[in-house]
């Protein structure tokens, strides 16, 4: 009996290192695949995308925004023209000089000039769904502005699948808030991003929070992105329209 213990632990043993060996390939390609993804971004001269929004909650209710961004390095240009589903409307954009956000409805226009311009992006979370801190993040690398891709949690590569007849990798990890006076973890939610296989373009983010029973809670971001487009300087120009 001692024997067949014996064996039984040294078979359990190997199995369990082969468990964990496999485990850690896993993160680490899924690891690299998102490392090459913020590399290509951050070296990107211009970049400009049409992207769709699910916010999939409640029972049955689905609600459909859409956005499109455009991106030159140099000279600085950026806008991220965000439509919300039932007609309101949410606009960032950037110059040499400063950054801006307007809102449609109640008309109201922030101005952040250089060099403290970031907030323009961190604070437009809420009203863009996510989207100003998903593919700008990365486009912007040397702000270290946070952001999904930055910031995801034990990444594992889960295989691929086409999006949109694109052939993706399929990662998924976890995504938490944290307060910093007290390290509290909140807003833990699943996150699962597509990145093409062929050019390491993001063509799909989506996150997932526990939702109450019979009921769901999840935000799918599409995009149809271009690298290194040419880009007609009048697609960055914004005039807000009059109230």
């Amino acid at each position: 009996m001692s024997r067949i213990f014996r064996n039984f632990t040294l078979v359990a043993t190997i199995a369990c290192t082969f468990f964990l060996l496999a485990r850690s390939s896993q993160a680490q390609t899924a690891d690299s695949v998102l490392q090459k993804t913020r590399d290509l971004y951050g070296s990107l001269k211009s970049y400009s995308d049409t992207a769709v929004i699910l916010n999939e909650y409640g029972t049955a209710t689905t609600d459909r925004h859409t956005f499109t961004t455009n991106f030159n390095r140099v000279p600085r240009h950026f806008i991220l023209d965000f439509r919300k589903d039932g007609g309101g409307r949410y606009v960032i954009w950037g110059d040499p000089d400063a950054y801006h956000t307007w809102t449609g409805g109640t008309g109201q226009q922030y101005d952040y000039p250089n060099p403290n311009n970031v907030t323009a992006l961190t604070m437009s979370a809420v009203q863009t769904y996510g989207a100003a801190m998903d593919i700008p993040t990365l486009l912007y690398a040397k702000a270290k502005l946070g952001g999904l891709l930055n910031n995801i949690q034990d990444a594992v590569m889960d295989g691929t699948e086409e999006i949109n007849g694109r052939r993706c990798y399929r990662i998924w990890g976890r995504m938490s808030d944290t307060y910093a006076a007290t390290g509290r973890e909140v807003n833990v939610r699943k996150a699962t991003i597509w990145i093409e296989t062929d050019s390491s373009l993001v063509r799909q983010i989506r996150e997932e929070w526990k939702p109450l029973p019979g009921q769901r809670s999840r935000l799918t971001a599409t995009f149809q992105p271009q690298a290194n487009p040419t880009i007609d300087d009048s697609k960055f120009k914004f005039v807000a329209p009059e109230q």
